[in-house]
């Protein structure tokens, strides 16, 4: 079989075919897997989405050498997706030095603010002292370990791929893509803001989210044009110690 052939073959079982769609419950904390899916199905969900991006990635790798930038990106990772995963987030992508978790069911939206002010705290006290510890260089050089996080709340549909055999999910709908390019903004930055939310997720948050002492936690609002569409988005310095 040639390569045209193999196409229309593809496009045969991807485009053609109808998709059954089907909701998810709202009280589950479960995400289906790629592998839970034929290629004509979907599943709707109701879900919050957050994207966690590593700062100057580019800079590590001019400054440090191959091995030691592999072991601060496998830390950074790793570590973003224990604290997800804590929170009962669902790991379903990595882009580079980028991790996405998807968190569905009962407060969904305070255990994913809560994970990214975790990795915050994280980065900042744990990780970066660990590699300035390891590699001087990194520290000499004037390199810290700095990361931004992008979070959103939406109704996203959920297909499967298959990109790679049977392994790849797709979320469509503007919550992921929101949350990705909240994770890129980088002003402020260099002052702690590093952690930015939707305003559907800040409008769902508890008290216990949204204030340190009685204190506004979030500073708003913020526009994002996306699509040519403005969204609100709000922004913190804060984050959140664990032991």
């Amino acid at each position: 079989m040639g390569l045209l052939d193999d196409v229309n073959a593809q496009i045969a079982k991807t485009i053609k075919p109808v998709m059954s769609v089907s909701k998810k419950q709202e009280s589950s904390t479960s995400v289906p897997e790629a592998t839970d899916l034929g290629f004509a199905e979907g599943k709707l969900v109701s879900a919050t989405y957050l994207y966690t991006d590593m700062l100057n990635s580019s800079g590590l790798a001019a400054i440090g050498d191959k091995e030691a930038a592999a072991r601060v990106f496998r830390g950074f990772l790793n570590v973003s997706t224990k604290i997800m995963r804590f929170h009962e987030g669902h790991i379903r992508s990595f882009d580079g030095d980028r991790v996405m978790g998807i968190f569905t069911g009962e407060n969904k939206e305070d255990r994913a603010v809560k994970a990214a002010m975790r990795i915050k705290w994280a980065v900042d006290q744990l990780v970066t002292p660990a590699v300035h510890s390891e590699f001087p260089s990194l520290k000499s050089a004037g390199w810290t370990l700095k990361q931004c996080s992008g979070i959103a709340t939406g109704e996203t549909l959920l297909a499967r791929a298959g990109f790679r055999g049977s392994d790849d999910m797709i979320s469509i709908g503007p919550a992921p893509n929101l949350a990705a390019k909240l994770s890129d903004i980088r002003a402020n930055a260099a002052a702690g803001y590093v952690t930015r939310i939707g305003k559907g997720t800040y409008g769902r948050l508890s008290q216990s989210h949204r204030l340190s002492d009685g204190k506004e936690m979030w500073k708003g609002t913020c526009q994002l044009t996306m699509g040519g569409k403005n969204y609100d988005y709000y922004r913190t310095s804060y984050s959140w110690k664990f032991s």
